[in-house]
């Protein structure tokens, strides 16, 4: 059974267009300081650019910046405020996907959930 967890701190998605990838998908992709280890930034064969966890994907032998998706990904962040309860359906190099009271399914940093 999923648990439900409170927010502690709001997060508001300013992310237009949310990166998306399919299972065997190749992107282009680079290390790029960010304050959260584990995440390559690429782009993708419709030229959006987006974080995506390096777990998601496996280096394309002989090539420095291409990268094939071994599952399906998309980047959609979700907004949600304090004080809301949502279920963690998946946690990835400090991020959560969760699930709030609607429905809505996105991404959210996991220092903004208590556990």
């Amino acid at each position: 059974m999923i648990k439900k967890v409170k927010v502690i701190k709001s997060h508001h998605s300013d992310v237009l267009i949310p990166f998306q990838a399919e299972k065997g998908e190749i992107v282009n992709g680079k290390e790029k300081p960010t304050q959260w280890e584990g995440w390559l930034y690429c782009k993708n064969k419709d030229g959006i650019f987006g974080w995506v966890p390096k777990a998601f994907v496996t280096p394309v032998k002989d090539s420095f910046e291409e990268f094939q998706f071994i599952r399906a990904y998309n980047s959609f962040e979700i907004s949600v405020s304090k004080g809301e309860f949502v279920k963690i359906k998946e946690r990835e190099s400090g991020w959560a996907k969760i699930e709030n009271e609607s429905g809505k399914i996105g991404w959210i940093p996991l220092e903004n959930l208590e556990e």
